[in-house]
């Protein structure tokens, strides 16, 4: 009896961690955009939260010395993408990269480039390490009179390809 069941109960086991790729703070994938929307407003103390498209709301602080950016990114109104602004720098860089290592072992991709900007050059360094159905990703980013670092992660979806970079 249990035979006849086995397959459809493995199918159903496996496709649960898809349900939930990943958890960040208190963000689910597969959150609803107003869900995500609501739980900014009440629980967290940014100075904006404003949405440029329909499939996407940042979060962040006006004072350029705090290092405070949430970016969401929403498929068919759920939440599939998350990026988290970090301060940017080498040790930063290498311990992010070091406890990914640890945990979900060696990136599964890398990614290095350059392209060519309005006020000059734009330099990219990113790593990113699959796990289930989510990448986990650390990005660096140098242009002419700034860096940036951010961590992402991102859950396979329907309206674009993961990672993102």
């Amino acid at each position: 009896m249990y035979r006849r069941y086995a397959p459809a109960l493995f199918t159903l086991l496996s496709l649960a961690p898809a349900a939930l790729a990943f958890e960040v703070a208190e963000f689910k994938s597969g959150m609803a955009q107003n869900e995500v929307k609501q739980l900014l407003l009440a629980n967290w103390n940014f100075d904006r939260i404003v949405e440029p498209s329909d499939d996407v709301i940042l979060a962040y602080d006006n004072d350029p010395n705090i290092a405070r950016r949430y970016q969401f990114r929403f498929c068919k109104g759920k939440l599939v993408g998350f990026e988290q602004d970090v301060r940017p720098s080498l040790k930063a860089l290498v311990i992010s990269v070091n406890n990914y290592n640890n945990q979900y072992g060696q990136p599964s991709r890398v990614y290095s480039n350059t392209h060519v900007v309005s006020n000059g050059e734009k330099a990219v360094f990113a790593l990113f390490w699959k796990s289930g159905a989510e990448f986990i990703g650390v990005k660096y980013i140098v242009l002419p009179h700034v860096e940036q670092m951010s961590l992402s992660f991102d859950a396979s979806n329907l309206c674009h390809p993961t990672p993102r970079l």
